[in-house]
């Protein structure tokens, strides 16, 4: 089967019964709660055409006529939009709808437009509605039984309240909650330039600054909606998203790489978070095949659990990388500062983790007392018997995981993409969180979760929708640059500018590679050198990991001046580029400041930085070793050590 990730649906879902037509509630309701239900549905759909039920498919919208004619694909009004037929072609504003999904959607309606739902979906009479939804009532694939699962659980979740009635011109969703908060009589945040705004986005979202060609290209577009095509070009550059994320989930998972695997206790997952990410796999399915040993593709020994130690911290791993929740105090004693979590509570997660419920062993000492297995929330028509194979322990804990209906999972990821591209989570600890303590925006959280989850897990959406808002467009003015402070938990958080965030070692040693040649990268990217150095230890990359990480160190110290300015490997990365000897040979020092602005910092210098530029170039002898102070100064100094 090949996957193709759209918006909340695997689609391509489940290929129906030779012969017979698709499935309106396994393959058709899922491709347009998908791909149209965000403005096809609610109080006042648009074009007032619903798409929420069968029956409202059958209606006639404002424009046209009947969503479906039975048997008349052409006859179809949705057909005719989403084919382009009709305009606007529909989704609008989205991608449109590809061929093997307009296939379906046909060979549905020329089947008849049969509604199975009451046949596929009916409960036995001696079952709750809210336990139909637990798992999918059909023989499918795992993969494609967690993606009917998840379709059932999300009718049980209610919609996320709707983004505050506020203009903000040329805004999205998001910024509408943003602007809701602001400070009436506080200064108006204003946008980055482009030049800005595109080093931004490329270390964003494939973690290396453009190339001067690209730079430039840029530059000089002069389309309105270049921004948004930059991202979208970004984003589909699929090797380089996926190994911009690498350097992340090696660490949040313990990764064992030749050199960076410590003890050597988890498995080497580089290139399933390689493949995963370039095929933009949904989120939630990636969670069940790393948890849930019955999922095709599932890596080894992430769940380590041949001992009490070891079960208890697989559990608060797994709730600290998948929950943003910090249960590691509370495996041995009740939590000296979150109430929320006496031992008991983590002990009886964790025993999800091992064949039978676990003992209370407090401060390194038995007491004897065995507590009953159970998740961590309440969810709606969970199983109420708990398997006695380690397999199906796992299997139920991964799907109680990812459940629409659990009220951490998907917020815990969307806030850690908020943190990652915006500087600070709405949530903050990003792994610890507390009922005591509220998101900045709280109901920013909500929506953003609810619209993930109603997309499918599709994490390039949301980042999508988080690049393309004004907010993450703003420009650094540190006068209104936020901070999160322990000591001070009630600090508002305003999101009026960008916030400066240190390149990670592995953003910066490829950048520098880019700069000094001006070549592609391609496989040699610093993420796949294992070798761990007095600089990569210095920039912050850990030089083993023995434990869970989800955020690099951001402080600066002396060592990694030193590096900067008296280290041989930051020098010889610098000036044996090749772009440093070809730029010696050329006899214009004007032209010889542009190259190497626009190489280095994705910019034109000013006039004042090609004035004296052109004094250093011409105050003495013209060499790779002076082109490549040039460079040296520029690669050290903040405006490139920073994304702002």
């Amino acid at each position: 089967m090949i996957y193709r990730f759209t918006p909340f649906v695997l689609v391509a879902l489940v290929a129906p019964t030779f012969g017979a037509p698709p499935s309106f509630t396994k393959q058709i309701k899922p491709l347009l709660a998908t791909r149209c239900e965000e403005c096809h549905s609610g109080d006042d759909p648009d074009g007032q055409f619903d798409v929420t039920t069968f029956a409202n498919l059958l209606k006639k919208g404002k424009k046209a006529g009947p969503g479906i004619v039975p048997g008349k694909p052409d006859e179809s009004a949705i057909v005719l939009y989403i084919e382009g037929k009709r305009k606007p072609r529909m989704p609008k504003g989205e991608d449109p709808l590809t061929t093997a999904e307009i296939k379906l959607l046909r060979d549905w309606i020329v089947g008849g437009a049969v509604d199975d739902s009451k046949t596929l979906l009916a409960p036995k009479p001696s079952t709750q509605p809210s336990q139909v939804a637990w798992d999918a009532p059909v023989n499918f694939s795992p993969a494609d039984r967690a993606v009917v699962r998840r379709f059932l659980r999300l009718q049980l979740v209610p919609h996320a309240p709707t983004p505050p009635d506020v203009a903000v011109e040329g805004g999205n969703a998001i910024d509408r909650f943003i602007a809701a908060k602001w400070p009436k009589d506080g200064p108006t945040p204003v946008l980055c330039d482009d030049a800005t705004f595109a080093r931004r986005a490329y270390l964003d979202v494939i973690g290396v600054i453009p190339s001067a060609d690209e730079a430039r290209k840029f530059a000089d577009d002069k389309s309105p909606d270049k921004r948004a095509k930059l991202i979208d070009a970004l984003l589909a550059r699929n090797a380089d998203y996926a190994a911009n994320w690498v350097p992340f989930w090696e660490d949040a998972l313990c990764s064992n790489g030749q050199h960076q695997g410590g003890v050597g206790t988890h498995g080497n997952y580089r290139q399933w978070i390689l493949d995963n990410f370039a095929a933009n796999k949904p989120f939630d399915l990636m969670t069940l095949e790393l948890l849930d040993p019955s999922m095709p593709n599932h890596p080894p020994r992430y769940v380590l659990n041949d001992n009490h130690q070891r079960t208890i911290q697989s559990a608060a791993d797994t709730a600290q990388v998948f929950l943003g929740t910090a249960i590691k105090c509370a495996s041995c004693h009740n939590h000296f500062e979150n109430k929320e979590w006496p031992q008991s509570r983590a002990v009886a997660f964790a025993g999800y983790f091992a064949p039978k419920d676990l003992e209370v062993v407090r401060c390194e000492k038995k007491t004897g007392e065995f507590i009953p297995t159970r998740f961590m929330f309440d969810l709606p028509g969970a199983p109420a018997e708990l398997p006695t194979d380690q397999r199906e322990r796992l299997k139920l804990v991964a799907q109680s995981i990812v459940d629409p209906t659990n009220p951490r999972f998907a917020k815990a990821i969307v806030n850690r993409l908020w943190k990652r591209y915006i500087g600070l989570g709405v949530n903050e600890p990003h792994d610890d969180y507390r009922a005591e303590v509220p998101p900045s925006h709280p109901e920013l959280l909500a929506w953003l979760a609810d619209d993930f989850m109603r997309h499918g897990y599709d994490l390039k959406h949301t980042i999508r929708l988080i690049l393309n808002s004004r907010t993450y467009q703003l420009r650094y003015d540190p006068a209104l640059e936020d901070a999160f402070d322990v000591a001070k938990l009630d600090r508002p958080r305003y999101c009026r500018s960008a916030i400066l965030r240190r390149l990670t070692a592995e953003q910066l040693l490829d950048s520098v590679k880019l700069a000094v040649t001006q070549k592609p990268l391609g496989g040699g990217r610093a993420y796949a050198d294992d070798n761990s150095t007095v600089l990569t230890r210095a920039l912050g990359r850990p030089s083993t990991r023995n434990e869970v990480s989800t955020a690099r160190p951001d402080d600066v110290a002396v060592v990694q001046t030193l590096e900067l300015l008296n280290g041989t490997e930051y020098y010889d990365r610098i000036y044996k580029g090749e772009l440093v000897a070809a730029l010696a040979k050329e006899s214009d020092s004007a032209k010889i400041a542009d190259r190497v602005y626009w190489a280095a910092l994705s910019r034109a210098p000013s006039p004042a930085e090609r004035d004296l530029a052109v004094s250093f170039l011409n105050g003495g002898s013209r060499t790779a070793e002076t082109i490549g102070d040039m460079f040296w100064a520029l690669l050290c100094g903040p405006e490139f050590q920073y994304v702002r």
